[in-house]
């Protein structure tokens, strides 16, 4: 292995120590409390955002339900009319 990389190597071994020490101290300074908060306003936005997907992907499916339909009903130049 070459100089750079070790140097690399020890670098990024550094920063992963800090980070996770970081983010233990942030984990362990907060209470049950805490802790149940965020997780509700994680569980919050990861449901409005999965609704908004679901929604967008209904309206997707009707309107192309819709162009099927009148599609058979008026024939495939209903748009024209």
């Amino acid at each position: 292995m070459s100089n750079h990389a070790v140097e690399n190597a020890g670098i990024v071994a550094s920063k992963v120590a800090a980070y996770g020490g970081a983010g233990g101290a942030v984990v362990a300074g907060l209470t049950l409390n805490e802790l149940g908060v965020i997780v509700g306003i994680f569980v919050a936005v990861v449901g409005l955002v999965l609704g908004q997907i679901w929604s967008w992907r209904k309206d997707r499916r009707e309107t192309r339900e819709q162009e099927i339909r009148m599609r058979s009903e008026f024939g495939s130049e209903w748009n024209k009319l």
